[in-house]
């Protein structure tokens, strides 16, 4: 059996890679078929690294535009390289993985195309109203990594004392965030702070420099596979989030989170409201809900509370309610695919 998968974005292969491994397990021949994108991670920017990656695991690297020779099973992402999808053969089995919660806007323009949407969950296709019987309900593949934190530690060169994960505010939000605040409030409590942004929104190199004058470490998009925040959550204590989707990470990690919903309440003026995805996982107790203007003894108490406090049962709970609470979603993917 042929495994296919659409790559035109490299963050995708977080998602791609446990699903590949686990079918190279059971035999079959693994194809990536690889074209352009306008985005910061088209992986024609990093055509090197992905054949390294196809060439240690014996994986087949094949250009977009022979995506008609694909045979067998064919993953896709949300609506990225939808468009070739008149091009693949009627006897290939089309399956569309989401993407953190962009099937929210997307899902109808690719669920008539497709044999099967993998869903985070049903209450997820619930609570966003996209329910129909092509959904499975089996897990999200890129959970399915092993990190260990010593490795993560090396890699990267961290310290092994407490560390604060620092999820970047959009530039939109960025007035709104009091970021030097907090910054300087996790040092006074001894943490040292990581920042993470995405590679389509890095710091100016003045700040990124003023970061680690400061003891910090500042990281992009460092690896695609393991992913970098996946990564940088294994080691940390705590992360900061300013009302990114990234809470599911938190989540799926058992990492405690203060979380500063700073969005404006309105899109460019309209009266259309931005929308806080996943936001049901804020409400347990492994977040803490800080205003804007937050005081220091508010930042302090909730800092030390959710550090210093047991949240296990709390991240059960919510991944049983939202998500999932189990591993070896690709194992589960395949033996219903296969």
């Amino acid at each position: 059996m042929n495994l296919n998968f659409i790559l035109m974005e490299m963050t995708h292969l977080r998602y791609w890679m446990p699903l590949a491994l686990e079918g190279k397990s059971r035999g079959c021949k693994i194809k990536f078929f690889v074209g352009a994108s306008r985005k910061y991670n088209c992986p024609i920017k990093y055509a090197q690294l992905l054949k390294q990656i196809c060439t240690d695991n014996s994986f087949y690297l094949n250009p977009i535009d022979t995506i008609s020779t694909a045979t067998g099973i064919l993953f896709m992402s949300e609506k990225t390289g939808v468009q070739y999808l008149s091009q693949v053969g009627q006897d290939v089995k089309i399956i569309n993985t989401t993407y953190q919660t962009d099937f929210i806007e997307s899902y109808k323009s690719y669920i008539d195309k497709v044999d099967h949407v993998l869903m985070p969950s049903e209450f997820c296709a619930d609570f966003y109203d996209r329910k129909s019987d092509k959904n499975l309900y089996l897990g999200i593949p890129k959970y399915d990594v092993e990190l260990d934190e010593e490795e993560v530690l090396t890699k990267y060169s961290l310290p092994p004392n407490k560390k604060a994960l620092i999820i970047w505010p959009k530039s939109r939000d960025f007035e709104a965030s009091n970021i030097n605040k907090i910054t300087n409030w996790l040092h006074q409590l001894g943490f040292t702070i990581i920042i993470k942004t995405r590679g389509k929104d890095p710091l100016h190199s003045h700040a990124i420099e003023h970061i680690k004058q400061a003891g910090g470490f500042y990281f992009e998009d460092a690896s695609w596979y393991p992913h970098t925040t996946q990564e940088l959550l294994t080691v940390s204590e705590i992360a900061i989030n300013f009302g990114s989707t990234t809470i599911e990470e938190f989540v799926m990690h058992n990492v405690p989170c203060a979380n500063f919903d700073i969005k404006p309440q309105m899109r460019n003026g309209s009266k259309r409201p931005y929308r806080v995805t996943h936001e049901y996982l804020y409400n347990y107790d492994y977040c803490k809900q800080l205003k804007p203007d937050f005081s220091e003894q508010e930042f302090d108490d909730a800092v030390k509370y959710l550090t210093s406090t047991d949240l296990t049962e709390e991240f059960k709970k919510a991944r049983q309610n939202h998500l999932f609470d189990h591993k070896d979603s690709c194992k589960r993917i395949l033996d219903v695919l296969l």
